[in-house]
C-alpha cells in the first residue's frame, strides 16, 4: 500500500505523464503533417517527429513501470519491459542529439577548417555511428535474452527471476547512452559558444538597441539551456532508477529517479512548442477549440 509521500510522488508522475502525452502528441501530429504536406519533408520535421514518437512511447513505459513495479517486482515479464525501456530511451536520446546537431549545423558560424570538414560530413558520420550503434545494441539484447531470460525459464522454482545480475546487465546496456550524450554535449557546447559570441557582437553594434534578431538569439539560448539541463538530468537519473531496483525497499528512490527522468520528455516538449511560433499557434487553436467544445 502506498504511503502519503509515495502517493504525492505518484500524482507528480501522473502530471508529468499527461503533460508529456499532450505535448509530444501535438509535436508528433504537427511534424508529421508538415513533413508530408509537400512530399519533400524537411529534416527538422523528420527529427521532431521521431523525437516526439519515441518520447510518447517512453512516457508510457515510465508510467507503466512506476505503476507495476511496486506490485510485480518478481514477475518475469518485467525483464522485457526493462529492455524495451532501454531501447526506446536511447532512441529518444539519439533523436534529441540529432536535433542539437541540426541546430548546430544551421546556426554556428565558426570558420575553423576542422569544424568545416565535420560540418560537411556530419550527417554522413552520424548515420554510420547510428548504424553501428543499432547493430551493437541488438547484439547485446540478444545476449541478454540468452544469458538472463532463457535460464530463468528453465528453472521454474526461481521466485525472483529479476536478479541483481539482470539489473547489472540492463545497467550495462543503458551505458550505451554515453555515445549520444557525448555528441550532444559537444554540439550543444559549440552552439552555445557560437550564439553567445554572436549575441555579444550584436549588442556592441546595435549600441543598446534590441532588435528582433537579438531577441530571437536570447530565446534560442534559453531554449537550448533548458534542453541541456533536462537532457543531463535524464541521463544522470536513468542509471539510478536501475540501481535502486536492486533493493525492494527503495521504492521511494525508484519513484524519485523516474520522476526526474519523466521531466525530460514532458517539459522539453513544452519548450519545443513554445519556441516554435507555428506549433504554438496550432496548439493555441487546439486548446481554444477544446475549450469551446467543453463549454458547449
Amino acid at each position: 500500500m502506498l504511503t502519503a509521500p509515495m502517493g504525492l510522488l505518484m500524482l507528480l508522475a501522473v502530471a508529468e505523464f499527461l503533460i508529456g502525452l499532450v505535448g509530444n502528441g501535438i509535436l508528433a501530429v504537427w511534424s508529421f503533417r508538415e513533413w508530408t504536406r509537400t512530399f519533400k519533408g524537411s529534416l527538422y520535421n523528420l527529427i521532431v517527429l521521431g523525437l516526439a514518437v519515441f518520447r510518447f512511447i517512453l512516457q508510457w513505459l515510465i508510467m507503466v513501470d512506476l505503476s507495476l513495479f511496486p506490485l510485480f517486482q518478481s514477475q518475469h515479464w518485467l525483464s522485457y519491459l526493462n529492455v524495451s525501456w532501454v531501447l526506446v530511451s536511447q532512441a529518444s536520446l539519439w533523436f534529441a542529439t540529432f536535433l542539437s546537431i541540426f541546430y548546430c549545423m544551421k546556426i554556428t558560424t565558426f570558420e575553423h577548417p576542422v569544424y568545416l570538414w565535420l560540418k560537411q560530413r556530419a550527417y554522413y558520420l552520424i548515420f554510420w555511428c547510428l548504424l553501428v550503434y543499432i547493430m551493437i545494441t541488438y547484439w547485446l539484447v540478444a545476449h541478454i535474452s540468452l544469458k538472463c531470460l532463457i535460464p530463468s525459464q528453465r528453472n521454474s522454482s526461481i521466485l525472483n527471476p529479476l536478479s541483481n545480475l539482470h539489473y547489472m546487465i540492463i545497467l550495462r546496456l543503458n551505458g550505451g547512452s554515453a555515445l549520444p550524450f557525448t555528441v550532444f554535449l559537444i554540439s550543444s557546447g559549440i552552439l552555445i559558444v557560437s550564439l553567445f559570441r554572436h549575441h555579444r557582437k550584436m549588442r556592441v553594434h546595435t549600441t543598446g538597441r534590441k532588435d528582433s534578431r537579438s531577441k530571437a538569439h536570447i530565446t534560442v539560448l534559453k531554449s537550448l539551456g533548458w534542453f541541456l539541463i533536462l537532457y543531463i538530468v535524464y541521463v544522470l537519473a536513468s542509471p539510478f532508477s536501475i540501481i535502486y531496483k536492486y533493493f525492494p525497499d527503495n521504492l521511494s528512490q525508484v519513484f524519485i529517479s523516474e520522476i526526474l527522468m519523466g521531466a525530460y520528455p514532458a517539459l522539453h516538449s513544452i519548450v519545443l512548442i513554445m519556441g516554435n511560433p507555428r506549433v504554438k499557434q496550432t496548439c493555441q487553436r487546439i486548446l481554444w477549440k477544446a475549450m469551446c467544445a467543453w463549454r458547449s
